[in-house]
C-alpha cells in the first residue's frame, strides 16, 4: 500500500470455497485500522462479495481494500 512516502505490506487469506476472509497480514505504518477491519471481516464471515461493497475512505491507506479485492475478481 501506499500513502504518505511509506511503504507497508498487505496480504489476505481467502477460503476460496467459501469466498470468505480468514486472515490477514499488514506491516508498515498505521496499520491498526486495516487489523480492526479485518477483524471484523473474518469473525464476521463477510463475504469479499459484500466487502467489496463497504467502500473505504478517500484518499486514506484504507484503499488497499480495494486492491486486495481486486485480486479476487471483484
Amino acid at each position: 500500500f501506499y500513502g504518505r512516502g511509506d511503504n507497508g505490506l498487505a496480504r489476505l487469506v481467502v477460503d476460496e470455497s467459501r469466498g470468505v476472509l480468514v486472515g490477514a497480514t499488514f506491516t508498515g505504518p498505521d496499520v491498526a485500522e486495516f487489523v480492526h477491519a479485518a477483524t471484523i471481516a473474518i469473525v464476521g464471515e463477510v463475504p469479499l462479495a459484500r466487502l467489496w461493497h463497504a467502500i473505504p475512505a478517500f484518499p486514506t491507506r484504507s484503499e488497499v481494500w480495494l486492491r486486495l479485492l481486486q485480486k479476487y475478481g471483484l
